[in-house]
């Protein structure tokens, strides 16, 4: 499998991870990555992650404890077109699951994707996230159960 690391955005890769692109037909997919981090300035628990294969960022992802319910969210998961079908978007997801899941209080871990993006449903469905029948803003709602899934964190 491939191997990623996430590292904090800061200001040696802020600019890499703002010119990260979706190819045209996954556009929407996800909001502009300046959107992202600036708001991660604004909500002290947002996140924002740069995805590495190496020296490269490849693509780039951002979760919080959301302010409203309490719970952790992957809002922000993106490879950049020219590195998408090489197993980094698997690496980076079991790696934020990871990361997550060593919080104070994280049982589960929440994601929302578009009902179009069959990408994401199958990067989900395979790490273990559920639909849980709830739509946010026009997105499927899943639902990791942390404490159920440690074996496929861990493996």
């Amino acid at each position: 499998m491939a191997e990623v690391t996430l590292k904090d955005v800061d200001k040696t890769n802020w600019d890499a991870c703002c010119n990260l692109k979706l190819s045209t037909k996954q556009g929407g997919l996800v909001a502009p990555h300046m959107y992202t981090i600036a708001e991660s300035e604004v909500e002290p628990s947002f996140v924002p992650l740069a995805i590495y294969a190496g020296d490269t960022v490849v693509g780039f992802a951002m979760y919080g404890l959301d302010p409203d319910d309490g719970k952790y969210w992957i809002y922000r998961l993106m490879i950049d077109v020219d590195y998408q079908g090489k197993g980094y978007g698997k690496a980076a997801l079991k790696e934020l699951v990871k990361m997550i899941s060593r919080l104070p209080d994280s049982n589960e871990i929440y994601a929302g994707y578009k009902p179009w993006n069959n990408v994401a449903a199958g990067l989900f469905g395979e790490l273990g996230f559920e639909r849980t029948g709830e739509m946010l803003s026009g997105e499927f709602i899943t639902r990791l159960n942390v404490t159920r899934q440690k074996q496929i964190l861990e493996g």
